[in-house]
């Protein structure tokens, strides 16, 4: 009643803290998408500020299902096409992000809709095992280390 808003539950990650250090303002994304076993999937777009002119570039992530709503893992920066999706590598994905996630997990389906160069929305239909493999690259445990993929051990000679 009145307007008022009360502020039930804020979240922070020094992971994705790191972003701001390196330039890149986090910016809208997708609803949630609840998983079975109840984590939630989502996509956010980042704008990267360190080059003009700006460049987008989206993640997917995933959350726990319940409050606090611990980020728990983070992919690589993405791209989205028509008919896949890959790793953000071609001048397509320069300006490119990401408004809406919808899953159907029987269908192993995950459709994405995005805004593509300021001048196009697009949808990709994407296979979500693919889509929760990439979001899971980065995992982050409860004292906020990471383990990833992308980083192989180093063992001294």
């Amino acid at each position: 009643s009145g307007g008022a808003c009360l502020l039930v539950h804020n979240t922070s990650s020094d992971f994705l803290a790191t972003y701001a250090t390196l330039h890149q303002q986090m910016r809208g994304g997708t609803p949630y998408a609840r998983l079975r076993g109840g984590a939630r999937l989502a996509a956010m777009h980042v704008k990267d500020t360190a080059h003009s002119p700006a460049l987008y570039g989206t993640y997917l992530y995933l959350i726990e299902p319940s409050a606090p709503f611990r980020l728990t893992s983070v992919s690589p920066k993405v791209c989205f096409s028509d008919r896949r999706l890959e790793l953000s590598s071609s001048a397509r994905c320069a300006l490119q992000y990401v408004t809406g996630l919808v899953v159907d997990e029987e269908a192993n389906l995950a459709l994405v809709s995005y805004g593509e160069m300021d001048l196009a929305m697009r949808v990709a239909a994407l296979p979500l095992d693919r889509v929760l493999a990439l979001a899971r690259t980065h995992a982050i445990d409860e004292e906020g280390n990471t383990v990833s993929e992308c980083a192989q051990p180093f063992h001294s000679p």
